[in-house]
């Protein structure tokens, strides 16, 4: 009798068990729709914010603080309020910060960080110097306040909070039609972003309430079963007990049964209890299937957030990447067209203003029969041979330090002097001259070889102040101007091709290190007699 008893509990775990299976796997699936709803908000709220800006930028970013709270990650709400509280002060939105440093109190809060506090007061302080009438605002920084008080103990700190919630809520009731005819000041303009995340958070707070609604039946139905289990587990103690009693009235009627029957019965038995046995083994076995087939698609979701991550993180490293290298490719053409003190100055103000220098050294030189020499030419080899000797002459310059001012036709000017202190650097002129003639008398004794035209080059050097800078809006072009670039253009028109022919200014500060010959003064147009000297090759 013992062993039908216990035969008959045994056959009703199974129903417990596949009950107890099924509970679990019905929150198991709605704890992975909840999930997989928050990370698809997140998820569309970050390819957003990728294209956002301005307003939007932090309409997005508190978007998704919220959402990041409402999926327990405080971590990064944290993070995201942060950057739209700095945002919005810089773009002088004080609503919105306000709003930016609730969120950032709120992640705090629930994160168990510090100064979560500092957070809701400033807030509070922020709505109150602009004089933005958010109750909403202002009574949930509050609340948040006295709670964090009744969280520290502070029963005075606490009441002055409660007063202040009860002063705001009386105050709010008697002006709720004003606050709803006219919007919030300061508020930015977009409805499409609140629309959105009204949107995504009614979604959110329908998933939690429908999720808390399953757990509930679930409750009721765990506890309706274990009811019903426990009138079954009754009802059988009261059958066994009537079995038992007719069993011992059969047992005393029938002493002499045959012991081969009663072998048969206990054969029967462990068969049943064998079959019991093997029948919680396989419903062991499709419960641990289900577990390990949710555990890998849990697997594979983590695994494709984390993939998703990476290749965003890729994708914005080779946009800042590129424009990295277009910043720096910018900064070399302007540094190309204008000198860096220029290009600086014109990258912070916008503008640049033209600079007085006391001492400055001009450089010109023309190439002599340039017509006769176009004549014999096409304007493409024209071009190409002008292009082969400036090019020359561009590293020239470069290495001794000097600055190429611009070229006119088959004429090239520089000038040196033009750094901030330094000298007129006569001497590198006169190097740099020097070998731009050197140059020259090697590159055309290849060109007679070939029968091709000579390009001999007149040099005039000066020395004396200058005018430095840009003018124009479009365009732009660094120039010299004064009385020394008129002179400097004189005297190289009274030079000689393959000499150099310098000014006695500049004769008088190079006398001890290059020797000169001297032309006797020179009339040179518009500006009388100059002293002139041919420096010695």
């Amino acid at each position: 009798m013992n062993h039908y008893l216990y035969l008959k509990r045994e056959h009703s775990c199974p129903h417990m068990s596949y009950n107890r299976l099924f509970i679990a796997l019905w929150l198991a699936l709605t704890l992975v729709t909840h999930v997989k709803a928050q990370s698809d908000a997140i998820r569309s709220l970050e390819e957003q914010l990728l294209a956002a800006s301005g307003p939007r930028r932090v309409e997005v970013l508190i978007a998704l603080a919220d959402a990041h709270m409402a999926a327990h990650q405080y971590e990064k709400a944290l993070n995201a309020s942060e950057d739209a509280e700095r945002l919005s002060n810089k773009l002088n939105l004080p609503e919105w910060r306000a709003v930016a440093l609730n969120r950032e109190g709120r992640a705090r809060m629930l994160g168990n960080k510090r100064r979560a506090a500092g957070a809701f007061e400033q807030s509070l302080k922020v709505l109150r110097q602009v004089n933005i009438s958010n109750n909403a605002l202002v009574l949930d920084n509050l609340e948040q306040l006295h709670q964090l008080a009744l969280r520290a103990g502070n029963e005075r700190e606490a009441a002055l909070w409660a007063a202040q919630i009860t002063q705001v809520r009386t105050g709010s009731s008697m002006a709720s039609s004003q606050q709803q005819a006219q919007p919030p000041a300061g508020a930015a303009p977009s409805v499409q972003i609140r629309q959105e995340l009204e949107a995504a958070q009614r979604k959110i707070a329908e998933q939690e309430k429908a999720f808390e609604e399953n757990r509930k039946q679930l409750l009721k139905s765990s506890q309706a079963l274990q009811r019903k289990l426990a009138e079954q587990e009754a009802a059988i103690e009261n059958m066994t007990a009537a079995q038992m009693k007719a069993a011992m009235l059969l047992m005393q009627q029938r002493v002499l049964l045959d012991s081969a029957l009663y072998r048969h019965g206990l054969d029967s038995l462990a068969v049943a209890n064998a079959n019991l046995a093997l029948r919680e083994a396989e419903s062991a076995r499709r419960f641990n299937y289900v577990v390990m087939a949710l555990l890998l698609v849990l697997a594979a979701g983590a695994a494709f957030s984390y993939l998703r991550a990476r290749q965003h993180a890729r994708i914005l490293a080779e946009k800042n990447a590129l424009i990295r290298q277009e910043q720096q490719r910018s900064e070399e053409l302007l540094l190309n067209i204008l000198p860096q003190r220029v290009a600086e100055e014109l990258k912070k103000v916008g503008r640049t203003q033209a600079h007085y220098y006391p001492d400055v050294t001009v450089l010109f030189a023309d190439f002599v029969g340039f017509s006769k020499i176009a004549e014999q030419l096409t304007p493409q080899q024209l071009v190409s041979e002008l292009d082969v000797c400036f090019q020359q002459f561009d590293a020239i310059v470069a290495r001794y330090g000097l600055e190429k001012i611009k070229t006119i036709g088959d004429a090239y000017m520089c000038a040196g002097g033009l750094t901030d202190a330094s000298d007129a650097q006569v001497c590198e002129m006169l190097c740099a001259a020097r070998e731009m003639q050197q140059w020259l008398a090697a590159w055309n004794a290849e060109r007679e070889q070939l029968g091709q035209p000579r390009f001999d080059a007149r040099i005039g050097i000066h020395r004396g102040p200058v005018v430095a800078g840009v003018v124009g809006s479009r365009k732009f072009a660094f120039d010299i101007w004064g009385d020394t670039v008129n002179v400097a253009a004189r005297i190289e028109q009274a030079g000689v091709g393959g000499r150099i022919n310098i000014s006695g200014a500049v004769y008088e500060t190079v006398k001890e290190q290059f020797p000169c010959q001297y032309r006797g003064k020179i009339e040179a147009k518009h500006k009388g007699q100059i002293d002139m000297y041919f420096v010695m090759n």
